[in-house]
């Protein structure tokens, strides 16, 4: 059975999937990690597949947002349809350009967590060290076989791909894996060897990460610090500004 339709927050329809994905590059581009370049996709259902246009995350609109048929002639995108293909239980892919995630990249280091963010990605980032764009279906057939089971695959000297069961899980994935990175090097400045969690730990630690509760929570907390930064009030100033009118 392949991947259901993206769900984010009762998303169903084609066009709240936009919205959604409207919100999804906004929320990239404020975190930071999208500089020079990034792109995400969703699958749909019947071999379809939703992008963006390539382009700055903040143009990024409800109207230039396509979707492609199944075997489309696409100049962009080549990797996203073959992992598709060669992963039934990815639901979106999210490619991005974070910088402390490129910087690790490029150590030819096994990645162990340090901290609880950084569990999903225990045993499960490869790393891609072919450099350049993926320009051919034989490139991407080689980064699906380097992604193979895992989460996050390591773009040597570029940028990072992470996939998710749906957009909402690409998209923290990738953020997730960014802010592991920017601790472990924190920690490494301050001198000595940080503890590391253990593979059982870490998939403990995962389930709670990775349950819907807390990936609908964090997509709030990040949609909301949009709304903060675009001068419109954030949810906790609309609360008590409802309460004062209803006192």
């Amino acid at each position: 059975m392949g991947a259901q339709v993206a769900d984010i927050g009762g998303a169903k329809s084609d066009q709240e999937l936009k919205e959604a994905m409207v919100t999804a590059c906004q929320i990239l581009g404020n975190e930071g990690v999208t500089e020079a370049a990034f792109n995400v996709s969703v699958r749909l259902p019947g071999g379809r597949m939703m992008a963006h246009p390539i382009t700055s995350p903040t143009l990024v609109t409800v109207e230039n947002i396509l979707t492609y048929e199944p075997g489309a002639k696409m100049n962009d995108y080549k990797a996203h349809p073959v992992l598709y293909a060669a992963r039934p239980d990815i639901g979106a892919i999210v490619h991005t350009h974070p910088p402390y995630t490129i910087a690790f990249g490029t150590l030819g280091e096994e990645f162990k967590p340090i901290h609880h963010y950084g569990a999903p990605f225990h045993g499960k980032i490869s790393t891609y060290e072919s450099p350049g764009q993926t320009k051919s279906e034989d490139r991407a057939g080689d980064i699906a076989r380097a992604l193979g089971t895992g989460c996050a695959l390591l773009q040597q000297g570029h940028g990072v791909i992470t996939v998710g069961k749906d957009l909402k899980e690409a998209m923290l994935l990738t953020l997730y894996l960014e802010e592991s990175f920017k601790i472990l090097a924190i920690t490494r400045q301050m001198g000595g060897k940080p503890k590391e969690l253990s593979l059982q730990e870490s998939e403990m630690i995962s389930q709670q990460i990775l349950k819907q509760r807390s990936q609908d929570k964090a997509w709030a907390h990040y949609a909301d610090k949009l709304r903060i930064n675009a001068g419109r009030p954030a949810y906790a100033d609309r609360i008590s500004s409802l309460r004062s009118v209803t006192a």
